[in-house]
């Protein structure tokens, strides 16, 4: 590993464990080698890869399971594995999604800021509607400069089950982590109520959230409008993943 005096040591390790995970090295839920082995790899002690390793679980990019070894994790979906529950108390239900739309937008000043980009800079708009047991109860709309991702294709969004933290992963290099989610309780705007079929200012979820890559540099923005009059929402195991 040829080393970069201006990252400390384990932050480079953590760097080539996710480029040869990227690089297919080692597949998802396949086990790393042993923290000594890693470190003959890349040339550093055993320390210095378990610092790297206990960064690399903490963002969910591995994980340890107690006697067995490190093993790579896939890309979570945040809502795919959030809970999702009718108010009768039938448990938890597993939610589809359906893609709406990819088109290309330009950032106005609130959106190129929080991102990090000059004002009027192409963004893709990425919609999905969430539905549970068929019927529509939320919207998700997801926001990625194009400058960073600058193809996607519908079909392999559809192929990825509209996973796009997945799509940025296995087709760019780009693993995303998410900063803290905001939950707030709004009234549907015209666009929301028509997608949603609820009316004008029916009381909805929003969920907001800005994913970072692990330089710190914000990728991609995600908003999601839930329905929760006949649903109740409960955020994934681990937070926001």
């Amino acid at each position: 590993m040829a080393k970069l005096s201006q990252l400390p040591l384990y932050r480079q390790v953590m760097r080539e464990v996710l480029a040869e995970i990227q690089a297919g090295t080692w597949r998802e839920d396949e086990a790393l080698p042993s923290e000594i082995d890693l470190g003959a790899r890349f040339g550093v002690s055993q320390g210095t890869v378990r610092k790297a390793l206990d960064e690399l679980v903490v963002e969910d990019v591995l994980q340890r399971r107690q006697g067995v070894g490190t093993f790579v994790t896939g890309v979570r979906d945040y809502l795919a594995e959030a809970g999702f529950s009718s108010l009768t108390g039938d448990g938890s239900m597993a939610p589809s999604f359906e893609l709406l739309g990819c088109v290309k937008i330009h950032a106005g000043e609130a959106l190129a800021e929080m991102l990090g980009l000059r004002r009027g800079a192409t963004l893709w708009q990425v919609r999905r509607l969430i539905r549970l047991q068929g019927r529509l109860i939320g919207l998700e709309e997801m926001l990625l400069p194009e400058a960073q991702f600058p193809v996607l294709d519908v079909r392999r969004i559809r192929e990825l089950k509209c996973n796009l933290r997945a799509l940025c992963w296995l087709d760019f290099g780009v693993r995303l982590k998410d900063g803290d989610l905001r939950l707030r309780a709004v009234g549907a705007s015209a666009a929301e109520a028509k997608l949603l079929q609820v009316e004008l200012n029916e009381p909805l979820l929003q969920l907001v959230r800005l994913a970072r890559d692990f330089e710190g540099r914000p990728q991609m923005w995600s908003v999601a409008w839930i329905r929760t009059e006949q649903v109740a929402f409960e955020p994934p195991p681990g937070g926001t993943g």
